[in-house]
């Protein structure tokens, strides 16, 4: 399935993405996807943010992969997270207004610094109905808690993670409300490298069954 390479407003920027939609579509669900950090090489092309949209595609969502602020052609500088909650939530806005789009049944992704605004933007934003946090850092204190959050609620990490040791993350899955799911991965760390079809099937399948 074809890109198409679009461009969208967010906190008075134009950041730049990538969006997928099935030819023969109707009300399909969308899924925005918010890659790792933008001061360690993340950007929307990273190998497991295209192992999650590769997936959905697939399965017959429509998908945006999207650029932070500051990265590729999107305007703007790094906001330390913060400013990128802007960013995803101008990402969220475009998608819902695109025709054939659910707007009922948006999901929000992260790897990495992406999932960690992921889950600020899924604590605060109820057009998120389910959030995928790939490898969160959950040793950083500014870590939001989505205990409040009904949605569907979605973890992967590796067993060889030191950003995201699988002990912490399965101890703050545990606190969390139903429907929720965990999956560590076996030999994966940080990067997910030859992970990235497994990790976006597991994704697929799981939430099919949850939204």
């Amino acid at each position: 399935m074809p890109a198409h390479h679009i461009t969208f407003p967010a906190d008075g920027l134009s950041l730049e993405g990538l969006f997928y939609v099935p030819e023969q579509r109707t009300q399909v669900p969308g899924l925005v996807i918010c890659h790792p950090h933008p001061l360690r090489g993340g950007d929307m092309y990273n190998n497991v943010v295209m192992g999650l949209a590769n997936a959905f595609i697939e399965a017959g969502h429509a998908v945006l992969c999207f650029n932070f602020r500051g990265v590729g052609k999107s305007t703007g500088s790094h906001g330390e997270g913060i400013a990128e909650q802007e960013d995803a939530k101008g990402a969220l806005t475009w998608m819902a207004a695109q025709t054939g789009v659910d707007a009922e049944r948006l999901l929000l992704a992260g790897y990495s610094f992406g999932a960690r605004v992921a889950l600020s933007v899924t604590a605060t934003d109820p057009r998120v109905k389910g959030i995928i946090a790939v490898a969160p850092p959950v040793s950083r204190s500014d870590l939001p808690s989505l205990e409040p959050h009904q949605g569907p609620k979605l973890f992967f990490c590796g067993d060889a993670d030191p950003v995201c040791p699988a002990e912490a993350l399965t101890a703050l899955v545990g606190r969390l409300p139903e429907p929720k799911g965990l999956f560590i991965l076996p030999g994966g760390d940080h990067f997910f490298v030859g992970k990235e079809a497994a990790l976006g099937q597991r994704a697929v399948t799981w939430f099919r069954e949850h939204i």
